[in-house]
């Protein structure tokens, strides 16, 4: 008799475990049926640089890798960055004072402003 009582227990821990799992499955399908995807990166980023004389918008295109700056006051443009010019990947632009930090898969790079002079991130101390 204790035999069938013993399986009566693990049939019971069992059922149990097995009705947990169901209910995780069915609260994680359900989250990620509920929940929007997150929205894609948009493919450009517009930074505007302003310093004594210069007043810039510089535009991330990430589908080109490149970096285009343009006069902020008349659209005017003033100069392209890409891989020529010793550019990488470009996910993102961070401005820090004189230097704008590009982020991407490649590794951080920093420019220089206004000589707009691409440097990896160990070598731009300076």
């Amino acid at each position: 008799m204790r035999r069938y009582i013993s399986l009566k227990e693990s049939l019971r821990r069992l059922d149990g475990r097995a009705g947990f799992a169901a209910t995780f499955l069915a609260a994680a399908t359900l989250t990620g049926v509920i929940m929007p995807p997150s929205p894609a990166a948009p493919p450009k980023q517009l930074v505007r640089w302003t310093d004594e004389g210069h007043d810039w918008l510089l535009v991330a295109d990430r589908q080109h890798d490149r970096i285009q700056a343009y006069d902020a006051r008349d659209g005017r443009p003033l100069g392209t960055l890409d891989r020529r010019s010793g550019l990488a990947d470009v996910d993102r632009l961070v401005l820090e004072g004189r230097w704008l930090v590009v982020l991407g898969n490649d590794g951080p790079t920093r420019v220089r402003l206004p000589g707009l002079r691409p440097q990896p991130l160990a070598q731009a101390s300076r």
